[in-house]
């Protein structure tokens, strides 16, 4: 029941945020949010999740690369693990009233990285990852933006060199820890105003 809200959710996101305006055609979009995570005396894990520069090629969508990165140290402040992530993403929206935005986002990235890192076990992964979600925006004036991510739709898929050639197939629809987040985002134009 919750996968069908939840797609639902998704869904009608991408599709009501087609007709909307608020930003100029042809101006750039910088945005991105950085993390930090104690894990209780067991190690902490800092990133960002992700940062991106789009293009807005009408006064509604954007396009453009983003790149995400985390890396966990463990008790002894020793590299634990590290996984990256870059690609495209598309954005589309539509306001809702004067100072509100609802956001529709998908990323398509390729994924690398390395997991047990200072053991014997450690090995290298790659992969993909498909990632649809909704996010709420509140317009803070001079193209500055706070931008809530509440849920998500993702399916990531990996392949260790390890000998066993490690497989690994993540699929997240919901809410839950990982897929809440905030970020700011800057609008920068460049179209001259016409007074």
């Amino acid at each position: 029941m919750q996968f069908k809200f939840i797609t639902a959710l998704l869904l009608i996101t991408g599709l009501t945020t087609a007709y909307s305006s608020f930003a100029q055609q042809g101006s750039v979009m910088i945005y991105g949010s950085l993390n930090y995570q104690d894990h209780n005396k067991t190690g902490q894990t800092f990133g960002a999740n992700p940062i991106g520069v789009g293009y807005f090629f009408n006064g509604h969508a954007v396009t453009g690369i983003n790149y995400a990165f985390s890396r966990e140290k463990d008790a002894l402040h020793d590299l634990a693990e590290r996984h990256h992530e870059a690609g495209l993403f598309y954005s589309d929206s539509k306001m809702l009233g004067e100072h509100f935005v609802l956001i529709g986002q998908l990323d398509a990235h390729y994924v690398w990285g390395s997991t047990d890192l200072n053991t014997p076990a450690s090995y290298d992964y790659k992969g993909y990852l498909f990632r649809l979600y909704p996010l709420i925006g509140v317009i803070l004036g001079h193209g500055w933006a706070l931008k809530a991510k509440f849920c998500e739709l993702s399916y990531r898929q990996t392949k260790g060199n390890d000998a066993a050639q490690t497989k690994d197939k993540l699929f997240i629809a919901g809410i839950n820890g990982s897929t809440i987040g905030l970020g700011v985002s800057k609008n920068i134009s460049f179209n001259k105003h016409r007074s």
